[in-house]
C-alpha cells in the first residue's frame, strides 16, 4: 500500500501564511508518531509527505518520499495529484474553518481511502456545541456549552471562552471571574464553565458505532498564558480494569456513527464522573506516546481496520505512562 501523509500545517497548507508556533509543534510531533508507526508494518511498501518547504528536513530515515511545497505551489492541485497516485491519504488537519472536513470531502470525491473518519463525521465533529448537543441527547454527560452572546456567567464563576471549531488549545482563554465586560470576540465564541477535576483525553479506534480503547491521558494545560498552552501529555495513566472508561467510548461511538479509526476524546474527570468537552476526528498529540506506553501501533490498528471492516483486538505489551513534552521553541520532544 502507498500512502498520502497529508498534514495540513506542516505540508504546505499554511504556506502562504506564519505558521503558528503551538499547532506546529503539536503537527511535528503528529507526523513523526504516525511515520515511525506506519514505516513499521509489513505491507506498507511506500510513504508520500508534504513538506513546507520552511521547515527543516524530517527526523526520520525510511522509505519516504519528501515533496517540498513552496511560495508558488498551489498546495490543493499538489496534493491532489499525489492523492491520485497513492492507495489511500491519511489526512491531519486542524478541524478550524472546515480545514479537515474539506480535505476528507476531496479525498472522499477523488475515490481514495480515507483513513480517517468521513467528511460528515469530521463536519459534526467540528462544532463544539454540536458535538455537545448530539451527544448530550444521548444521554452522555458533556459540560454545559454556549454561544458567547447567549452566556451569563455571574462574577466568581472562572470559565472558558473558546472557538466552537478550534483545535487544540488554538483560541482558549481562561477567565477566573466570569466574562469581561470589554472583551471583544467573535459571537460564535463558545463559552464553558471551569470545571475542577482532572483534564483527561480517551485514545481510541473507531468503526461506525464500534470502538475500542487504546489510552486514557492526562493533558497538562497552562492557563496562566492567553490563549491557554497545551504543554504535556502524559500517554496511558489510568487502566482500565472495571471497563468504565470502555463503556464511555462505546457510547461516543453509537452517539456518533461516523467516527472512523483513530479519534481522541477531551473531558474532566470531575467528583462526580466525567464531563465531555469535545471529540476530536483526528490524530491528537497523545498519539505519540501510545506505542511507547502500550506496545501497541496505532496506524497498524487502523490499517486492519481497514482491510477487515471491523475493530482488531489488541494486547498490551507494556504498561507504562509515556509523557509527551511539546515546547515550541524546541519542537516536540519524547
Amino acid at each position: 500500500m502507498k500512502i498520502l501523509i497529508l498534514e495540513y500545517v506542516t505540508g504546505g497548507g499554511m504556506r502562504q501564511e506564519s505558521l503558528p508556533d503551538g499547532l506546529a509543534a503539536e503537527a511535528e510531533l503528529m507526523l513523526h508518531a504516525l511515520l515511525r508507526d506506519l514505516m513499521d508494518i509489513n505491507g506498507v511498501t511506500e510513504l508520500v509527505v508534504l513538506r513546507d518547504d520552511r521547515l527543516p528536513a524530517l527526523r526520520i530515515a525510511g522509505d519516504i518520499r519528501v515533496v517540498a511545497v513552496g511560495v508558488s505551489t498551489d498546495f490543493s492541485a499538489c496534493w491532489q495529484s499525489h492523492a491520485a497516485q497513492c492507495d489511500a491519504v491519511w489526512p491531519i488537519a486542524p478541524e478550524t474553518a472546515g480545514i479537515l472536513s474539506g480535505l476528507c470531502h476531496s479525498v472522499e470525491a477523488g475515490c481514495r481511502r480515507l483513513l480517517n473518519s468521513s467528511a460528515s463525521a469530521v463536519s459534526m465533529a467540528s462544532s463544539k456545541l454540536e458535538t455537545c448537543r448530539v451527544l448530550g441527547t444521548h444521554g452522555l454527560p458533556v459540560v454545559e456549552t454556549c454561544r458567547l452572546h447567549e452566556a451569563v456567567c455571574p462574577p466568581g464563576l472562572a470559565v472558558i471562552v473558546k472557538p466552537d471549531d478550534g483545535a487544540g488549545c488554538d483560541g482558549m482563554s481562561y477567565f477566573a471571574d466570569g466574562l469581561p465586560d470589554s472583551l471583544l470576540l467573535p459571537a460564535d465564541f463558545l463559552v464553558q464553565p471551569w470545571l475542577s477535576g482532572e483534564s483527561l483525553s480517551l485514545s481510541g479506534v473507531f468503526c461506525h458505532g464500534d470502538a475500542l480503547l487504546l489510552s486514557v491521558n492526562r493533558q497538562i494545560i497552562d492557563v496562566t498564558q492567553t490563549p491557554i498552552v497545551l504543554t504535556a501529555c502524559e500517554v496511558n495513566i489510568y487502566d482500565d480494569r472495571d471497563g468504565a472508561w470502555q463503556h464511555l467510548l462505546e457510547r461516543v461511538a453509537r452517539a456518533m456513527p461516523g467516527l472512523w479509526g483513530y479519534a481522541g476524546i477531551d473531558l474532566i474527570m470531575t467528583a462526580t464522573g466525567p464531563s465531555i468537552l469535545e471529540v476530536n476526528p483526528r490524530l491528537t498529540s497523545s498519539y505519540a506516546g501510545i506505542r511507547p506506553a502500550t506496545g501497541v501501533n496505532p496506524a497498524e490498528q487502523v490499517l486492519k481496520l481497514l482491510q477487515t471492516g471491523k475493530i482488531a483486538p489488541f494486547v498490551c505489551r507494556t504498561d507504562e505512562i509515556w509523557r509527551v513534552h511539546l515546547n515550541k521553541d524546541k519542537g516536540p520532544l519524547l
